[in-house]
């Protein structure tokens, strides 16, 4: 799997802990971003299942080792949510600690990896936490989450969280130029670091995937409304994509523009590619007019986040106009919050 070099602190303190035999045997990580949170579980995983570990490394040679190179070792359950209810349900909890109770593979360390813990269900859930408070002998169990604030108190006071946050913006954007490989120019590196909230990995996925491309064409489309006043032409982008993409990289042009309005410095601006159309903006409306429009815009996605069966063309359309005649809508609105 691949390794990232920002990894490379919190793995050796995660180690040490079990060298020293004080690791815990349930460890929560937390991260809003992808920052290599699977990478980091999986080395550990290596190192617990490895019979003859080095230092901060397995040593890739014993019998564990192949089995776990080949994806065949018994006692490693990855659980990922269902692809069509995206749950964790009940059974698969029961089936896998049943496994580890009574079928473990001659008592070699049991691990369980589940991604995205908050997608269990509530049975699940009370399942797991008599196992975590009596667990197997040589039994880890591993937890990924995207908002541990969505997971039950009972659940978080049994595990040791962890955090994972992204590097430093020095450090991924020499990782990402790396990655790219020349394709890519300082500035529009920096500025998908800055969209992906410093996550070298997400903001790597929007070159790969064409999201990049995407973003400049919605900036384009920005441009072209606020020149031609023609403010309706957003709807189609901003109603595009269903996980709200769009909406935030929009959000993201407000806030700039709210900044440099007030004469904040421009290395704290997010789209350093986009200075014309954020002038614009800031042109275009007062200090006052562009804080409250941004709430606006700011509540309209919280509201998109939270209900899915809604009819977001009329909400952007209405919000749209709106903000085209500076008008801020009542608090008694359904979006608002």
């Amino acid at each position: 799997m691949k390794w990232y070099p920002w990894l490379n602190i919190i793995h050796s303190k995660i180690l040490n802990s079990y060298r020293k035999n004080r690791g815990h045997h349930a460890l929560l990580l937390n991260a809003k971003w992808d920052n290599g949170e699977d990478a980091l579980i999986y080395a550990i995983v290596r190192w617990l299942s490895c019979s003859h570990p080095r230092e901060t490394r397995h040593c890739n040679v014993c019998y564990n080792c192949k089995l776990m190179n080949i994806g065949h070792y018994p006692d490693y359950y990855p659980i990922n949510p269902d692809n069509n209810t995206q749950t964790i349900g009940v059974d698969i909890i029961r089936a896998c600690i049943n496994a580890i109770h009574h079928h473990s593979y001659r008592s070699q360390v049991k691990i369980i990896f589940i991604k995205y813990v908050e997608h269990l269900t509530d049975q699940s859930i009370n399942v797991l936490l008599k196992t975590l408070d009596e667990p197997p002998i040589n039994t880890y169990f591993f937890f990924k989450t995207r908002d541990y604030m969505k997971i039950p108190l009972t659940f978080l006071s049994r595990c040791m969280k962890w955090s994972i946050t992204p590097p430093k913006e020095s450090l991924g954007l020499q990782w990402l130029k790396q990655q790219q490989e020349g394709r890519v120019d300082d500035k529009s590196a920096q500025c998908a670091l800055r969209l992906c909230n410093g996550a070298p990995i997400e903001a790597e996925a929007m070159f790969k995937l064409g999201m990049w491309k995407q973003r400049l064409e919605l900036c384009k489309s920005i441009y072209c409304t606020i020149i031609n006043k023609d403010f309706l032409k957003l709807v189609p982008f901003l109603n595009t994509c269903r996980k709200n993409t769009y909406l935030y990289w929009f959000i993201t042009i407000l806030v700039d523009a709210l900044k440099w309005k007030q004469g904040i410095n421009k290395r704290f601006i997010i789209n350093l590619d986009q200075i014309e159309l954020i002038t614009i903006i800031a042109d275009y409306w007062n200090v006052s007019s562009l804080s409250l429009q941004l709430q606006q815009w700011l509540s309209l996605l919280c509201y998109f986040q939270k209900f899915t069966s809604v009819d977001r063309e009329l909400l952007l359309t209405y919000r749209l106009l709106n903000w085209k005649q500076d008008i801020v809508e009542s608090c008694f609105h359904v979006w608002s919050i």
